[in-house]
């Protein structure tokens, strides 16, 4: 049993890491210690809040707190995403609603169908980790999907300027760099699939085989949560990007 002597431990160890990690980057002037630093703060604050918001929704069971519970898990995922959006040519506020509406119409298409056949329910200890699981994807594929496309729209500049000069619509101009930027979004997710097993064993199907589940049957759960994570990544940043493109047009001037 933990007691509170390890929890201490544990914590002092983790920051130990964490400061492990700011000393190397100050040391190297890469620049992302603060952001570090107060996202493990912020990691380990939101950790707890949720355990106390799980334990709350239990006892209550209210469908519509777990429902609000996603939508904002939803709401802060755009947000974080949104930091990551340097085109300062484009209205921010345009921008985060866009993404918000994508995230959701997509962890909604990869949960609509889980419910209907059985493997997750409405209950908050078993919709909202895989909600979070899959929303954290889709989160993730869009941040490295902005960051590429910034580097990509330096390195292009001239090139793209030249196919609008001569009349090339902002959408085929997009589609040139595109498949790289899905190539580049889709890169964790394709390597955990391919690591899964024989690098690391998900943390979901261990729980399963430690419960007493059949090989057989937690092998396919976690098979399920690893392909909708990877409809997430490749869904998430191809809607937003082309409805994006499609609405606001493409523009070049970054921050």
């Amino acid at each position: 049993m933990i007691v509170e002597t390890d929890i201490l431990k544990f914590l002092a160890l983790s920051y130990t890491f964490v400061l492990l990690v700011i000393i190397f980057d100050r040391k190297m002037e890469i620049g992302l210690w603060k952001e570090l630093a107060v996202n493990s703060i912020l990691s380990l604050i939101q950790l707890i809040g949720i355990g106390a918001v799980l334990i709350f929704l239990l006892k209550f069971n209210s469908r519509l707190m777990t429902f609000s519970i996603i939508i904002v898990m939803i709401f802060n995922a755009s947000w974080i995403a949104l930091s990551r959006f340097k085109l300062k040519s484009y209205d921010k506020k345009k921008i985060f609603f866009l993404i918000f509406i994508t995230i959701l119409f997509v962890t909604l298409t990869v949960i609509g169908p889980l419910l209907g056949v059985g493997f997750v329910t409405f209950k908050p200890t078993k919709i909202i980790p895989m909600c979070g699981i899959i929303v954290a994807g889709g989160m993730r594929a869009l941040s490295l999907s902005f960051n590429f496309y910034k580097a990509r729209l330096k390195d292009m500049e001239d090139f793209i300027v030249s196919l609008a000069a001569i009349g090339a619509s902002d959408m085929k101009i997009f589609g040139i760099i595109f498949k790289e930027i899905l190539r580049n979004a889709t890169i964790p997710m394709r390597d955990m699939m391919k690591a899964a097993g024989i690098v690391h064993i998900p943390g979901i199907m261990v729980g399963l085989l430690m419960a007493g589940t059949f090989p057989l049957k937690a092998a396919i759960i976690q098979f399920t949560v690893l392909s909708s994570m990877l409809f997430e990544y490749a869904l998430v940043p191809t809607m937003f990007m082309l409805l994006w493109i499609k609405i606001f047009g493409l523009k070049l001037e970054t921050e």
